[in-house]
């Protein structure tokens, strides 16, 4: 059995449905009903469950030999999931797979990496048999500008020409999919990218040509794009990452791309002009 933490969300979602192709056991944590009517639809085992209430994750465990450990970026994601490997070892869980992020370092500008590198340091020291993955900077946050997309033509940003080797979520799933259902990965650490390295304004100008239209990347400050990340309501620690993260790309500091996908899968990554096809409605003028 597998329990998959994060089912709902952006990898998690895309998960299920590879877990449910390969004819695995899947239990997976629900928040709400209609997390569970969504798990459910995948054929998985909704179980009620919250990171904030250890009870429940022991509950979740029990009975599982595998665990997708993913929880919400926050100040306070470190003391959860090191409390959640805890209570996996406590539960005789043979192996967790954990969703860290490309760069994870203890002294890094970025929250959540500094987060990350707690975790997997625990991960790691806990006795359990473990697997990290650790993924570029997701496409679908290109979803986000949406709107001045379609209201302006125009997406504002502050990594200049510095490229990212941004990778579909979906591929994320499949990697970890792979992990989760065969052997030969313990104490592996795996860096997942997309199959190249784009720049904002090389996105900008592949998703002109997919949607028909003109979409302009326009270069900000990073004090101005921090002021409309505030503006926007971000609470500080996230906007403060997301600067240190897009400057690190406009130094050219996430540039890697490696073939674990194709490894993983038999098949490359899906390239960026693939995303912008698949979500052209959502880019596309109303």
């Amino acid at each position: 059995m597998i329990l998959v933490t994060g089912a709902t969300g952006t990898v998690g979602s895309a998960l299920l449905p590879i877990l449910a192709e390969r004819g695995a056991s899947v239990r997976a944590l629900a928040h709400s009903q209609a997390g569970r009517a969504a798990i459910e639809a995948h054929g998985a085992e909704a179980v009620d469950g919250d990171f904030d209430r250890p009870e429940t994750l022991e509950r979740a465990m029990a009975g599982c030999d595998r665990v997708f450990l993913l929880s919400p970026a926050s100040p306070a994601q470190a003391g959860r999931e090191r409390r959640a490997i805890d209570i996996a070892g406590q539960a005789g869980v043979a192996h967790v797979v954990a969703l860290s992020v490309m760069g994870a370092s203890h002294d890094s500008p970025m929250g959540f990496a500094r987060w990350h590198a707690e975790i997997d340091d625990h991960l790691a020291a806990a006795g359990v048999g473990h697997t990290i993955l650790r993924p570029a900077g997701f496409m679908q946050s290109h979803l986000l500008p949406v709107d001045t997309v379609r209201a302006e033509g125009a997406w504002y940003g502050m990594t200049g020409d510095g490229a990212s080797g941004f990778i579909d979520a979906a591929d994320i799933a499949a990697v970890a999919a792979h992990v989760l259902t065969t052997d030969g990965h313990e104490g592996a650490t795996y860096e997942v990218t997309g199959p190249e390295s784009i720049s904002m304004p090389q996105a900008a100008a592949q998703l002109s040509e997919v949607i028909g239209g003109d979409v302009r990347y326009v270069d900000v400050p990073a004090d101005g794009f921090r002021a409309n990340l505030a503006g926007a309501g971000l609470p500080d620690w996230l906007a403060d990452s997301l600067v240190a993260l897009y400057g690190a790309i406009r130094a050219g500091h996430a540039a890697t791309v490696t073939n674990e996908v194709e490894k993983a899968t038999g098949r490359p990554a899906r390239p960026y002009r693939q995303f912008a096809e698949n979500h052209r409605d959502a880019f596309a003028a109303a």
